[in-house]
């Protein structure tokens, strides 16, 4: 980890422009305790709530989908067993877990529905944070509220969407400053900004105090992981990341409930959080905290149109265009591709490796620029999670045609933007730059698409009219009641 500059301010964090501080740094952790322990509904506008039913809707789908489909799903669920996380189906004090049943302890019901959101790598993503703020958020409202509602006490449901916002805005915002580069250092952002996330989320549904937010958030400190090393071998550890964080901050709430003191100054401390798990200099901490309950960066989140890491994104939708819409069907119609990404993402799904070039699992090929893109030239981009079949995976035509790409860093190229130039084997050529994918408020995803992949993931386990039961009760959440609404998930 690199040195940290103390002698421009006292914990190593900027205020001003070019690393430069124009006073000291705000209090950032006691700020967003406060923002946490005072939020209110009233700042739920319109355009809110709707994004709020876009995000729940995705989420309820692709969790319902790995639920059923996902290789890792049965694994995950044996070991919440042996580990004392299944309770006797429908007793009054479990939780539920989609796709699965009400038969789980809080933490774990948090964890699974985390767990199961994220598996598929098929939902919502914040492009500035890189990463995905609604698995943790949702999965962590859901469950409380519903412990809530056995005690007799349920939350307004206004309670709960404001619950789900906050989540979403601390780790957003978290995440923007931690940046790209925190991958860089070993850290899935998801999980470690997530947490807090969760922790936001749960004190608002509790209606903690700040103080008890500060410790909560001091603890979770202590808590917020996510090894990036996961990508060594396409392991499923990336799918329990943010698992782990609502997990652990169930943990981080009852500890600071119960009076347990937790770190001081858990963001902007010299040791803290956005010093030790990102190196992007300078972090802009008047930012974080700025217009809290009136700008609300999480709703430029996007959902996914293809399930695979967003950095992937343009080359799916473009690729397929400039192949099979074209009649070119095999790799030999092609000399050379290049597949052009920001110079942070390009080690994350573009690097020159074996498990890159030529990936054998789902996780591997999910964060294969290479497989991806060849995967839509080839055969289409609307396959959904049927393109990493063992088949396509082995592929020759697909194996071929990754073996003529190349993946180069553009330091012009921001976020998830990318570009992709093919070189035809009859001497032609065609380019295009994709600045934004589909799915940002820039190339906005229509509520039609919304609710087409939610179908297209629900009514082959549940068929049609229960996939409709569901997204009437999403659309109307304000007038339903939450425990009902999650016996339509299992």
């Amino acid at each position: 980890m690199g040195s940290i500059d103390t002698t421009t301010t006292t914990n190593g964090l900027t205020n001003g422009i070019n690393g430069v501080p124009k006073s000291d740094p705000p209090p950032v952790t006691d700020i967003l305790a406060s923002f946490v322990a005072n939020a209110h509904p009233s700042r739920l506008t319109p355009h809110i709530r709707a994004r709020l039913k876009e995000y729940i809707l995705d989420f309820t789908g692709v969790t319902l989908a790995a639920a059923h489909a996902a290789e890792s799903t049965p694994a995950f669920l044996t070991a919440v067993s042996a580990l004392g996380g299944r309770k006797k189906p429908n007793s009054p004090e479990s939780c539920t877990v989609l796709g699965v049943g009400k038969s789980f302890t809080p933490q774990y019901a948090g964890l699974l529905n985390a767990a199961l959101g994220h598996s598929l790598d098929f939902d919502d993503t914040y492009a500035k944070g890189t990463l995905h703020a609604g698995v943790t958020a949702i999965s962590a409202a859901l469950t409380q509220y519903e412990v809530l509602a056995t005690q007799g006490s349920p939350p307004s449901i206004d309670t709960l969407l404001l619950s789900i916002a906050v989540g979403y805005e601390l780790t957003c915002r978290l995440g923007a400053l931690l940046g790209p580069e925190a991958y860089a250092r070993g850290f899935h952002n998801t999980s470690t900004a997530g947490i807090f996330g969760a922790v936001g989320t749960l004190a608002v549904l509790k209606g903690l105090s700040a103080a008890t937010v500060t410790n909560a958030f001091g603890l979770a400190g202590s808590k917020a992981a996510g090894s990036m090393q996961y990508l060594a071998n396409g392991s499923w550890n990336k799918r329990l990341h943010p698992g782990f964080a609502v997990h652990d901050a169930f943990v981080s709430i009852a500890l600071a409930e119960a009076g347990v003191l937790g770190a001081a100054r858990i963001f902007e401390g010299t040791m803290g959080f956005l010093n030790a798990y990102s190196p992007k200099q300078p972090k802009d901490l008047s930012w974080l905290v700025s217009e809290l309950g009136s700008r609300w960066d999480f709703l430029e989140t996007s959902l996914k149109p293809f399930p695979a890491c967003r950095m992937t994104h343009g080359f799916i939708e473009h690729a397929c265009k400039l192949g099979r819409e074209r009649g070119y069907t095999s790799a030999s119609d092609v000399r050379r591709i290049t597949l052009s990404l920001s110079p942070a993402n390009v080690g994350v799904v573009g690097a020159p490796i074996p498990n890159k070039i030529h990936p054998e699992n789902m996780v591997d090929a999910q964060f294969s620029a290479y497989f991806t893109a060849t995967n839509s030239f080839l055969y289409g981009s609307d396959e959904g999670v049927r393109c990493y079949e063992k088949e396509r995976l082995l592929d020759s035509e697909i194996r071929a045609l990754s073996d003529k790409i190349v993946c180069v860093g553009d330091e012009g190229i921001r976020e998830f933007g990318s570009r992709i130039k093919v070189e035809y084997a009859d001497g032609s050529v065609q380019q295009v730059d994709i600045p934004y994918p589909l799915g940002e408020s820039q190339h906005p995803f229509t509520m039609e698409q919304v609710e087409k992949k939610f179908f297209g993931l629900v009514s082959p386990f549940y068929g049609e009219e229960r996939a409709k039961s569901i997204r009437d009760a999403v659309e109307g959440i304000e007038t339903q009641s939450i425990p009902e609404f999650l016996s339509l998930l299992y």
